[in-house]
Formats: structure tokens, C-alpha cells, sequence
């Protein structure tokens, strides 16, 4: 029997009555909330947001000195606002990012963020929020986001209020210290403004082990390498479970990530949840929704596809019709391996030993994938060298 669900949302209505009878639509608008964000978009038009209830002035622009400020009301004067975050959302070409200052209203100033943006990697749209210490905002102030000669590249900033919240957490989990609106958790290091280190090198955590297979970034479309990336994976024993994990950056919603062990495809790799309201979501030129910043991904991978021995673990960038072709980068590559026996200290590894470096001579010939091209990254053998210098710059995503 096939069951028909017919969606009747009060908000599809509104809709509707809205297109139809504008006037009676604004008769149930929403009085403005205490947490609403203050937002300024400089791309492709200068549009300064409605002023919340909360804030003290509307934000100011100043595009002939590069940068835009933000007056930040004193916490002890609010009720229901225990912090404020900012986001802000810039084209990145590897050179460091937007510029973050905090100004007491002594006119003191504190460096929050010497740059947002990623150093060396030129990932495209990016997107960061950073989170104001409550020592410094108590008793109010201004920040101020500058992009001194790029200012173009800056493409929107939001001050957003919020609460605070008692949270517990396990161990393992890093310090946890923003949630955003589609229940991301944030860590301390990510939100305090200066550069994420990722974790380096193997780990074993109980029973599972955290190969990891590229810290730094690593684009995978980089050319000669026809979109795809391998890493060998030496196992002394099969796992009973395993996942791949990794944070990717410029991936059109519409393209998707292969993954195949072995030669045997499993699946794509799924990035994590993501809310269409962020200022991270925006459209690019020709209308596609573009996601800013790093998405972590994953992807559960079955134990049958494993065995003892060299591991072909393939990642091939597949783009949908339309993709623009930005460039794709992936970081924090790891695959979770779970055995049956969990490792000790003076237990060998489940994995094998660290694969040999090759000598000089054999660098230098050519090495290919399983499916026959070219390495345009580092041989697998190799994964644990710097990324590779970034190339070609991010287009024009808005008219």
C-alpha cells in the first residue's frame, strides 16, 4: 500500500499567503529575538543588517581603511547573553586571512587574530568564528575585523550573541567551547583566533587506532593527478571496523568524494550537517550554493574489505554538472581501525611499521595509482611531508 504524506507547515503557508497577500504576512512577523545576530555583507552589495535589540550602534564600514568595526555592549548590562561570537567570511588565498583587534573603550587594544584564513593553502571561500573572552567584553568595546589591501575579499562579518550553557564532556573530546545553531561543536582552539594544529602521527585509543594518513592539507584536484589521491595502508591484521575521517574544504554540495579500499568502491564521503542560515551559505556567481570553510566528513568502511599487508585506500573527486572547479582540499586525513585486541605499550602495533622512504633515485620515477594515473601528491610513502605549495587563486563567486 503506498502511504501519500501531504506537507501542510504553517511557515510553507505563510509562504504562500505572503506571495499572495503581502500586507497580512507582516501582520504575524516574528518580533526581533535578544540572541539575533548583527550582520554587515559587503559582497556583492553593502547591505547592513536590521539593529538587534541588544546592540549598543549599527556596525560601520570604513572600505578606504580596510576594515569594518562592531560596538559590543557590556555583558553585565545583559540578561540573557553570556558571550559573543564572531563570524566572518572572506575569499582565502592562503595568505593569512583577516586581521581580528578588540578595543576597550580606553582605547586599548588587544590582538585576537593576526589571521583568519589558512597559510600557505588557498582554499576558496573560508568562513571562522572566533569567540570574545569575557574578560575583555564586560565591559564593552569594539572589534574591529581589517583586511588591509584585500578588503574586496571580505565578504561578510556577523556579531552573534549567545548563552552560556553548562556542558559536559567525555574524554578524548577537545575542550568544548561554542555549540552553533545546527549543534557543531566548537573547541577552544578553534574559536580562539589563532591557527588549529591538528593532531600528528598514529594514536591508539583502547581497542582503536587513529592511522593517520595526511595532518596538513593536501589538494586533491591538484592537475596531473585526475582528481584522485591514494594512501597505502600497512596492516600487521585485519580490523574488525573501521572509518574514514578527514576535513574537506571547496567541495560544490552537487560533487562528491569516492572512496574505494582495495579497488572496491564503498560509498561517498559524507560531509558533516551543515545550516543553510550560517553566513558560511552563500551562492556563487551562477547561482549554485557554495559552503564556506572545512566540513568534516566520514564514512563507515567494512572489515571484509581489509587485508594483512599494503592497503589501497583511493579518494577520487567526482563534479557534478555545473561544478565552477575550485579547488578541493582535504586535512586531517585518518582512518579508525578497531581490533579485536586493543594494543599496550609493549604490544606491537596492529599496524605494520612506517613505510620505507624511497631513496632519491626511486623519487624520481614515476609512480602511479592503482588506476593507472599519475601521483600529483605526495607518494603514499610520503603522506607525511608538508602539503603542496597551493595554486591558482578562488574566481569571482558573485556578480
Amino acid at each position: 500500500m503506498k502511504v501519500i504524506q501531504r506537507l501542510a507547515h504553517p511557515l510553507l503557508m505563510m509562504g504562500m499567503v505572503l506571495f499572495l497577500h503581502p500586507v497580512q504576512a507582516a501582520e504575524v512577523a516574528p518580533s526581533p529575538s535578544t540572541l539575533t545576530p548583527q550582520s554587515i555583507v559587503l559582497q556583492p552589495k553593502q547591505i547592513i543588517g536590521a539593529t538587534p535589540p541588544w546592540a549598543v550602534e549599527a556596525p560601520s564600514v570604513h572600505s578606504n581603511s580596510d576594515y569594518v568595526d562592531f560596538s559590543v555592549p557590556s555583558l553585565t548590562a545583559q540578561d540573557e547573553i553570556g558571550c559573543f561570537a564572531l563570524t566572518t567570511v572572506f575569499e582565502d588565498n592562503g595568505d593569512g586571512g583577516p586581521l581580528v583587534e578588540w578595543i576597550s573603550k580606553g582605547g586599548d587594544r588587544v590582538l585576537l587574530s593576526a589571521g583568519l584564513g589558512e597559510s600557505g593553502v588557498a582554499l576558496g571561500l573560508n568562513s571562522r568564528t572566533i569567540l570574545l573572552p569575557q574578560a575583555l567584553s564586560l565591559d564593552g568595546g569594539r572589534v574591529k575585523v581589517s583586511f588591509s589591501g584585500r578588503f574586496p575579499r571580505l565578504l561578510s562579518v556577523s556579531l552573534k550573541p549567545a548563552r552560556e550553557l553548562g556542558v559536559a564532556a567525555f574524554e578524548g573530546l577537545k575542550t568544548p567551547a561554542l555549540i552553533t545553531g545546527n549543534g557543531t561543536v566548537l573547541s577552544q582552539e578553534e574559536v580562539s583566533g589563532s591557527d588549529v594544529t591538528p593532531r600528528q602521527g598514529d594514536r591508539e585509543e583502547g581497542r582503536v587506532v587513529h592511522a593517520d594518513l595526511s595532518t596538513h592539507s593536501l589538494r586533491l584536484d591538484a592537475p596531473g593527478t585526475e582528481a584522485a589521491t591514494e594512501f597505502m595502508i600497512p596492516l600487521a591484521e585485519t580490523p574488525a571496523g573501521s572509518q574514514l575521517v578527514a576535513d574537506v574544504g571547496g567541495l560544490d554540495p552537487d560533487s562528491w568524494i569516492e572512496v574505494k579500499v582495495n579497488g572496491e568502491s564503498r560509498g561517498v564521503l559524507a560531509p558533516a550537517l551543515v545550516s543553510l542560515c550560517d553566513p558560511g551559505t552563500l551562492l556563487s556567481k551562477s547561482g549554485r550554493l557554495r559552503i564556506a570553510g572545512w566540513r568534516p566528513c566520514a564514512l563507515l568502511l567494512p572489515a571484509r574489505l581489509w587485508k594483512p599487508g599494503e592497503n589501497s585506500l583511493l579518494l577520487t573527486l567526482h563534479r557534478a554538472a555545473g561544478d565552477e572547479g575550485n579547488p578541493v582540499y582535504l586535512r586531517s586525513v585518518s582512518c579508525d581501525l578497531l581490533f579485536l585486541q586493543g594494543g599496550t605499550p609493549s604490544s606491537p602495533s596492529p599496524l605494520s611499521t612506517t613505510p620505507k622512504q624511497p631513496s632519491e633515485a626511486h623519487a624520481t620515477e614515476e609512480q602511479t595509482l592503482s588506476t593507472g594515473s599519475s601521483y600529483g601528491n605526495p607518494s603514499p610513502s610520503l603522506f607525511r611531508t608538508a602539503p603542496p605549495a597551493p595554486s591558482g587563486s578562488w574566481p569571482e563567486l558573485f556578480p
